[in-house]
């Protein structure tokens, strides 16, 4: 049976949905014993990917689809467990400017060093080629929703 492409966007749609509630199931899982959580554990993951350019909280509440009040008090929490740097805006003393620090990339790497055997066990079944396609897809639909948000 040929399904048309509004069925196979359902289902496609569903299955996204249900991929990422398995994955922050998973995600929860591995993250506790290092004492951060998946709103930490993404923040640390922006700024190690960005690590030259500061950003202020409305910056990363935009980034991080986040309202200012939540991600207000993620920021606070890493700061203080000591894994980001904040620094006041020199012609602004409202506006601060926060970056990761060695021990917040530090404690990102040690969690996912933790769980690259659950990765590896993960995608064991997968060849080369299979991972690019998947990512290639991915990164089409990951653009196209940022574009859109």
């Amino acid at each position: 049976m040929s399904l048309n492409k509004k069925e196979l966007s359902n289902k496609l749609f569903i299955s996204l949905g249900i991929v990422h509630q398995l994955t922050d199931s998973f995600l929860t899982k591995q993250l506790a014993p290092h004492g951060i959580n998946q709103s930490q554990f993404h923040v640390l993951t922006h700024f190690s990917r960005h690590k030259e350019q500061p950003c202020t909280i409305s910056q990363l509440a935009q980034v991080m689809q986040m309202n200012q009040p939540g991600i207000t008090k993620v920021i606070n929490k890493l700061d203080e467990m000591g894994l980001i740097d904040i620094e006041k805006d020199a012609f602004d003393g409202r506006k601060k400017w926060i970056t990761v620090n060695d021990k917040g990339l530090e404690k990102l790497a040690a969690a996912y060093e933790s769980f690259a055997p659950r990765m590896a066990e993960m995608f064991a079944d997968w060849n080369e080629q299979e991972m690019i396609q998947t990512l290639q897809q991915i990164d089409k639909l990951k653009n196209w929703l940022d574009n859109h948000r």
